[in-house]
């Protein structure tokens, strides 16, 4: 036992070290006390190596400093973009499972459901496709769902999300946000780790393993494995679901400046009795079908696959002159299998149902049966450091990124009929699920192509004046795809400026101007596609930090555009009389606030708070996503008092406003505003064993999370305790 070590521990950890500092100043004293203890009993003395400790650790809810959205490690309110942190500690508290409930509790973020598996995730009334991998950029698309929004967060150890336009460092996508997902590292030159167990409702169990470990006597070489199995049926009759996660991460100091790390995840996902779309909403009569939040539209023999395996290496070097290199390549495979059914019931272009209330006619029965493969090659390579230029110190970050994805999507759909050979049910009422599957046929290909995308990026932080700095870069992107023997390219140039103004020593306030591409299939008259979609937007604001930058606080006021969208003009297309033409206009203009406040408001007290209001209108004028909610707040936190500090508790409140789905044969189907709150408590029953409830949806509020003509229920009120013991 390393006593030094340990004592060190005990008596900092309540102190405001970062864990990665924590461990490297203890490791230092204790390494200095067992020389002094040696020395005096006349033992050879022994000199360890330096532990060397890389990166940022998140301090209780926030973070001191941060690369998002730029590369440049800078403080929060030096970044000229909205910026949220989901900590480590955050993740624990909320007891939040996977990008699902992040997103959820991330400001200025909403979401809605296409059905069970597929959540699609928006910001400023645009939907979010850009996720970085430690800042590895790609994109997740929710069309053939990959399982992507429901990635396991036990191997994060945390998640940043910029909001607006963020070409610069993502590439293609919309003008929405970029999710950056920080993996855990082996940050521990000892044996550590920690073991729990989480049950809760519906006959849920989790059970985690968390263990790292040094690979040499110095610590130089370190391991981290984790492992998760989860097992749970669901408040909808006849769901379960079945996942497990394993990862494997080797962190080396190759030399005091030279990193190394390389890892690997596998993630499986079985969920069984999933939906394809949700239950009908409305007889043909107009009447609501009220169905309970057990209900479930789909047969027992529905189930939805989702496998991902990531093999990842990163390297990076610190010089003497302050210039840092860091490269990072993962070879990404996903898949999903799936068989599935769908109630089609009412006419799409009208809304129309055909479900008789009385003979329970009128549903159209079909089933998919789909096997989806994709597969991601990255790599992404930047340099970053000071210069001198006009008897002031700048700084300037320049790479390259290649990404190439490959898919391939096979299928085979079936539509059940009286007339056909496939005929499951005579009436829908009285649903239970036992219905036979359908004499499928050998999945034959549905799509298949390959996108890449190679890039160049370079920008610079140029310190006009002592209180005034200047970022502005841009990223050149050559975009290609290659599907079902046609192929198109396009080149981008997505630029980035920002200024931010110190007011003083807590205060900045800021300005910025951003970009990004999002290609399109859309065609003109003349065949050809349209060009990219443009995205541009435009945000001011003020940042405070208090504490040294351990609370943060951002006001910021945004205007987003969306040009060359896609408009159907009704004409066929000559050389393609099958489609007709759509021409390129002004788009979706959106425009709105978001406020946050977020960190440590007193020792022992972390709070978030975020607020956002957003209007988006098309080129008609109409609203866009009117089944989004355009105003948000979002507030959690925790308190640990000074007299008890074996106990934690706290809670919090997520009230989104009114939502609907127009619907011309009825109107529209609604959803009325509502507020979900959440409590915690955890107690610390001996300095190695802590035990954590956490209430969820305290008040039952009983509201629709899917309305998109097919409904689908939020989780009613709900508990889960977890077991977890450290060593």
């Amino acid at each position: 036992m390393n006593r030094p070590f340990d004592a060190c521990m005990r008596r900092f950890r309540r102190h405001r070290l970062s864990q990665a500092l924590l461990i490297a100043s203890c490791a230092m004293l204790s390494a200095s006390a067992l020389a002094k203890d040696t020395a005096s009993s006349g033992e050879d003395v022994t000199t360890l190596d330096r532990l060397v400790v890389k990166g940022e650790r998140a301090e209780g809810y926030s973070v001191r400093r941060t690369t998002a959205g730029t590369r440049f490690n800078l403080a929060p309110r030096e970044i000229p973009q909205s910026v949220s942190i989901i900590s480590h500690e955050r993740i624990q508290d909320q007891n939040l499972d996977d990008i699902i409930d992040v997103l959820a509790n991330t400001t200025g973020v909403s979401s809605t459901q296409s059905d069970s598996e597929r959540t699609e995730f928006y910001a400023r009334g645009f939907y979010i496709d850009s996720y970085q991998f430690d800042g590895l950029p790609t994109q997740m698309v929710q069309n053939w769902s990959y399982g992507d929004s429901g990635l396991d967060l036990a191997l994060y150890d945390r998640v940043e999300i910029v909001r607006g336009a963020t070409g610069l460092l993502s590439g293609a996508g919309n003008p929405s946000a970029s999710v950056n997902l920080i993996r855990k590292h082996a940050d521990s030159a000892e044996l550590t780790g920690s073991v729990s167990l989480n049950v809760g409702e519906w006959g849920r169990t989790r059970t985690t393993v968390d263990v790292t470990t040094p690979l040499n006597a110095s610590g130089t070489v370190r391991a981290r494995a984790i492992g998760s199995y989860l097992e749970t049926d669901a408040q909808m009759e006849r769901y379960s679901q079945r996942k497990q996660l394993g990862y494997v991460v080797i962190d080396a100091d190759l030399t005091p400046d030279t990193q190394l790390s390389v890892g690997y995840d596998y993630q499986h996902k079985r969920a069984n009795g999933a939906t394809w779309g949700g239950f009908p909403m409305v007889f043909s009569d107009g009447s609501s079908t009220g169905y309970p939040v057990s209900f479930n539209p789909s047969p027992d023999w529905t189930y939805w696959d989702t496998t991902s395996k990531r093999a990842f290496a990163t390297l990076q070097h610190a010089f003497a002159n302050g210039w840092s290199i860091k490269l990072g390549a993962t070879h990404d495979k996903t898949s999903a299998d799936d068989k599935l059914f769908y109630p089609a019931y009412n006419d799409w272009s009208t809304g129309e149902s055909f479900f008789d209330p009385v003979t329970g006619t009128g549903i159209s029965p079909s089933a998919g049966f789909y096997n989806t493969q994709r597969e991601v090659d990255a790599l992404d390579g930047y340099v970053e450091g000071p210069f001198q230029a006009f008897g002031r110190e700048h700084q300037l970050m320049a790479g390259a990124s290649y990404n190439r994805r490959e898919y391939a999507n096979y299928g085979d759909y079936q539509i059940g009929g009286p007339d056909l050979a496939w005929d499951p049910f005579d009436s829908y009422l009285g649903w239970t699920g036992k219905i036979a599957q359908p004499a499928w046929n050998p999945l034959a290909l549905s799509s298949e192509g390959t996108i890449t995308q190679k890039a160049g990026y370079v920008a610079t932080r140029l310190s006009l004046a002592d209180p005034l700095k200047l970022i502005v870069g841009a990223r050149y992107t050559e975009w290609e795809s290659e599907s079902e023997g046609e192929d198109r390219s396009h080149d981008a140039v997505t630029p980035y400026a920002g200024l931010v103004f110190d007011i003083d020593d807590t205060w900045s306030t800021y300005a910025s101007y951003t970009e990004i591409f999002q290609p399109q299939v859309a065609r003109g008259r003349d065949g050809s596609y349209l060009d990219p979609v443009d995205g541009k937007s435009y945000e001011v604001g003020v940042k405070g930090a208090w504490f040294d930058d351990r609370l943060n606080a951002s006001l910021a006021v945004f205007r987003i555009e969306q040009d060359n969208v896609a408009q159907l003009t009704g004409e066929p297309i000559p050389s393609r009389p099958d489609e007709f033409a759509y021409t390129a206009a002004r788009g979706t203009v959106s425009r709105g606030f978001e406020f946050e406040l977020n960190g440590e408001l007193a020792p022992g007290w972390n709070a978030t708070f975020g607020a956002s209001r957003y209007v988006a209108k098309d080129a008609d004028g109409a609203d866009v996503n009117p089944r989004l909610p355009q105003s948000t707040l979002k507030a959690f936190t925790s308190y640990t008092p000074r007299s008890a500090t074996e106990l934690t508790f706290g809670g919090g409140v997520n009230w989104q406003n009114g939502i609907h789905y127009p619907v011309p044969a009825y109107g529209r189907f609604e959803q009325s505003s509502y507020a979900l709150v959440n409590a915690f408590v955890r107690y610390q029953l001996a300095p190695q064993f802590a035990v954590q409830l956490n209430a969820n949806n305290l008040l039952d509020k009983e509201y629709l999370a899917q309305i998109n003509g097919y409904g689908a229920y939020g989780e009613k009120r709900n508990g889960q305790l977890t077991f977890t013991y450290t060593f």
